[in-house]
């Protein structure tokens, strides 16, 4: 946004100049929270400052035995890093310049700048125990969001996915894809409808997207997080993911219908009942059950196809006559083709790219969604409801 070194810290006196007018100077200073907005844009690390990581202890006791003793500095390390990617800063070198000469910007992350980490410290930390415990740090952070989001009555439930490209750098080895003209690897993404990443599955370029779709169910229900509803594009709804969906996972998929599909005789009440009882001899087969029993049961017996084409002759029905519908689902898969475009231009998801290779993009980018959801967890943890991922007016 052009903002340079001077402007910062001239923004970041001026608020805190603000706050100290409205509140008694004999009072202790506890610092306010200011939501960035177009009228009052709000310092990176001054955000960051008001972000609570205690959530992430358990998680962190796991990678620093003495976690007690140091939480404070590991904490600061963390804001450094999520600071980093809000900020586009691709190398930790130039990072620790930055809080080596910024005590203001030092401190708001969480740092003693009497007493800094060395630059080792800091590096071995980045690049040697978060990657492998980098999944349990995202979904870590989802649980939390969807724990601030009930207490005020709200929840993540509905959820949108799409995959994104990320364009390998020259020279990599990454495959190239004839259907996107480029080398890369790609990064099926799960949103919900607050903006917020809720999975992530890394793929290669030309990997099956749809083959995604079960993963990103069962990491969230390994965090207590229940989707009612999904919209997909024409490469998820298989047979089978609608009908693993729908009975395993208690969740409807929405789409548009392809169309080369046609009506699956399958899926007729009819067929479902001749299919249903071939199963007479199995101790959990009941005469004369609903529509409901019999899908669960065939849904268990591996049955897809017939369970997957009952579903999606009801949703292309319904998608044929409701236009409200059809519309919600254009307006979601729009939706999502934006936002895409959003993290690839604000957050530096492939133009911020460090070093080459399938290692590091992956990396790097689910870094880049850690750092969008901890802005949404920021705001949450101070009252904020809206615009929960905008980094717009962050400088």
């Amino acid at each position: 946004m052009g903002w340079d070194d001077i402007e910062i810290d001239k923004l970041i006196k001026t608020n805190r100049k603000k706050l100290e007018e409205l509140i008694d100077k004999n009072a202790p200073k506890i610092p306010l929270f200011i939501n960035p907005t177009a009228s009052t844009p709000v310092e990176t690390s001054e955000f960051l400052s008001h972000l609570r990581l205690e959530f992430l202890d358990p998680f962190l006791k796991k990678i620093f035995p003495r976690f007690e003793r140091i939480k404070e500095k590991v904490y600061a390390r963390i804001r450094l890093l999520l600071f980093m990617k809000l900020r586009g800063i691709k190398f930790i070198s130039t990072a620790y310049r930055i809080i080596q000469t910024n005590q203001i910007l030092a401190e708001n992350l969480g740092f003693d700048f009497d007493n800094l980490p060395t630059y080792e410290t800091i590096r071995h930390f980045i690049n040697d125990l978060l990657p492998n415990e980098l999944d349990t740090m995202f979904y870590s952070i989802v649980k939390e969001i969807d724990r601030n989001l009930r207490k005020n009555g709200d929840k993540i439930s509905k959820a949108s996915e799409d995959a994104t490209v990320i364009t390998a750098k020259r020279n990599d080895d990454a495959k190239y894809s004839g259907y996107y003209k480029t080398k890369g690897w790609k990064k099926d993404l799960l949103r919900d409808s607050h903006g917020i990443f809720i999975s992530y599955e890394d793929m290669e370029i030309n990997d099956n997207e749809g083959d995604a779709l079960l993963h990103h169910l069962q990491k969230l229900r390994e965090v207590g997080i229940k989707l009612e509803e999904l919209t997909v594009d024409g490469k998820y709804p298989t047979y089978e993911n609608i009908a693993i969906a729908k009975c395993g996972y208690g969740t409807n998929l929405l789409y548009k219908p392809q169309k080369h599909w046609v009506y699956n005789e399958k899926g007729s009440v009819r067929k479902l009942h001749e299919r249903y009882s071939r199963y007479w001899r199995d101790e959990y087969y009941k005469a004369n059950q609903s529509i409901d029993y019999e899908l669960q049961f065939l849904y268990k017996k591996g049955e897809y196809e017939y369970v997957g084409a009952y579903f999606r002759n009801i949703q292309v029905k319904k998608y044929e006559v409701n236009e409200k519908l059809r519309k919600k689902i254009i307006r979601k898969r729009n939706g999502d083709e934006g936002f895409n475009s959003y993290i690839k231009q604000h957050v530096g998801f492939e133009s911020d790219l460090p070093r080459k290779g399938r290692k590091n993009a992956f990396f790097h980018t689910t870094l880049c969604l850690i750092a969008l959801n901890m802005v949404a967890l920021t705001r949450l943890q101070n009252g904020i409801k809206e615009n929960l991922t905008s980094v717009a007016y962050l400088v």
